[in-house]
């Protein structure tokens, strides 16, 4: 049996309704987006063949240069130095597979990447040198051959402790995110973006 209301309440709620409504009238109806398109599934099917994505291969003796070029840069906001691994046959993803991301994080003695966050979970392994990281309120002090796991959106951040530069071995699933369009991130705590097209990137006010 259906509730009947009241016609007090009917007017409230009427007034509610106004109030958080304001201002929708002077915004014009959508009637047409000419980029929404019909289309029979033989028309579709072509579009989910992709380039198959080849076998890649990234040499150590090539990448570390490129590192110790980056180290020498300064920490900027919650900046994470690092290359990125990326095989081209993955077009706009920019993966080293298509869903994927990898990085070779490198910061200096005494460096501390500030607390931050991102809705593409991160995986570390450490390559080389000391420190700790701080993982949604866990503290893991880590050495050469540690791992660790950040789930998603959650805030971490890293110490170099040692005396020697830290090198992380970082996957994500960033670029899964970004073809998705909804990576985001928050660096630092309080900075949060989008990354589209058109708004802000990381470093860029």
């Amino acid at each position: 049996m259906n509730e009947q209301i009241k016609p007090d309440q009917a007017a409230k709620d009427g007034t509610k309704m106004a109030e958080t409504t304001e201002g929708h009238d002077e915004v014009d109806a959508t009637v047409d987006t000419p980029w929404a398109q019909f289309m029979t599934d033989d028309e579709y099917y072509p579009f989910l063949i992709k380039k198959n994505v080849r076998p890649a291969f990234w040499r150590w003796q090539d990448l570390k240069p490129r590192l110790d070029e980056v180290a020498a840069d300064p920490l900027r906001r919650a900046d994470r130095r690092f290359i990125a691994l990326v095989n081209e046959d993955t077009g706009d993803a920019g993966g080293a597979v298509p869903s994927t991301f990898i990085g070779i994080q490198i910061f200096n003695p005494g460096e501390h990447i500030l607390p931050h966050r991102h809705n593409s979970f991160a995986l570390y392994h450490i390559v080389q040198g000391t420190g700790y990281s701080i993982v949604e309120g866990h503290k893991f002090e880590w050495e050469r051959g540690d791992t660790f796991a950040c789930p998603s959106m959650g805030l971490h951040e890293h110490i170099n402790t040692g005396d020697e530069p830290a090198i992380q071995y970082v996957i994500q699933d960033m670029p899964a995110r970004a073809m998705e369009r909804n990576l985001v991130w928050e660096e630092p705590v309080g900075r949060m973006f989008h990354m589209v097209e058109g708004d802000h990137a990381p470093h860029k006010d």
